[in-house]
């Protein structure tokens, strides 16, 4: 046998092993990436839906003929227990830990925005139609539809993801 067909069988064959570790590489980053994209859409999923869960079951409980410290009560509990999954802040808590921090930023201050509409509810009885809860469950739904746009941007493969200014991502807070 020849010295150079030796050489490069040795190098067809480093060439070879090479690739196949290149592609073993790519691939175990992708599936890491698309298992950690569905984990965190999970979540996402399941942060919004407690919120409109929330506030749903809250709205109820003021429409009740409650007074005093039973609505406050029944209040408290709707915004709390949610039979299908854990509360709004457990959610916030585990948000915390699988989204970017501006995603989080924006997440935390919906929640606030929802728990100034449940004091609303408790405090000054105020139903639905008052004009002061109107004032702060406003803002809530649209800075909500903007945190759901922050997180379907988030979720996005990185050469998909909008392009946006400081000033939209400051506005979607």
């Amino acid at each position: 046998m020849e010295w150079g067909t030796l050489a490069v069988a040795a190098v067809g064959a480093v060439f070879g092993i090479g690739a196949t570790l290149l592609t073993d590489v790519l691939r175990a980053r992708r599936e890491k990436d698309q298992l950690w994209a569905e984990t965190k859409r999970m979540v996402y999923v399941r942060f919004l839906t407690s919120l409109a869960q929330a506030h749903s079951r809250m709205t109820q409980m003021a429409y009740q003929e409650e007074h005093g410290a039973a609505r406050q009560q029944a209040v408290h509990d709707a915004f709390l227990n949610d039979p299908q999954y854990s509360d709004a802040k457990s959610v916030l808590r585990e948000l915390a830990l699988a989204a970017p921090d501006h995603v989080y930023r924006a997440a935390a201050a919906v929640y606030q925005q929802l728990r100034e509409a449940r004091d609303l509810l408790v405090v000054h009885a105020a139903g639905v139609e008052a004009p002061e809860y109107q004032r702060v469950i406003g803002p809530f739904f649209a800075d909500l539809e903007s945190l759901q746009q922050l997180m379907r941007d988030d979720l996005q493969p990185p050469v998909y993801r909008r392009i946006r200014s400081g000033s939209e991502q400051n506005n979607a807070r």
